[in-house]
């Protein structure tokens, strides 16, 4: 069983797409994935507007929650910006 936080996840995913030379702009997390980072992250949330913050625990990247159940991925702008297309970023 692994013991990677998502805040560690989320910097191996930033590491790699650097050595690919992809700039990562934004983490999508499901779900439960933003259950497990709620309770382990020390950063307090509130309900309103934190899909739009700047989270230190996710190297200052912005969080964007998805209608996903199990989802965490590190996107680029051109991600976030096709995924925008077809869905509300609240």
């Amino acid at each position: 069983m692994s013991t990677a936080t998502i805040e560690s996840q989320v910097k191996a995913q930033i590491e790699a797409m650097q050595q690919q030379g992809l700039q990562a702009v934004a983490v999508m997390l499901g779900h439960e994935d933003w259950l497990v980072f709620s309770t382990e992250s020390t950063v307090a949330y509130t309900p309103f507007g934190s899909a739009r913050r700047y989270q230190p625990a996710l190297s200052g990247l912005l969080l964007v929650r998805v209608d996903e159940m199990h989802a965490m991925r590190v996107v680029t702008q051109a991600d976030l910006d096709l995924h925008t297309q077809n869905n509300q970023i609240l």
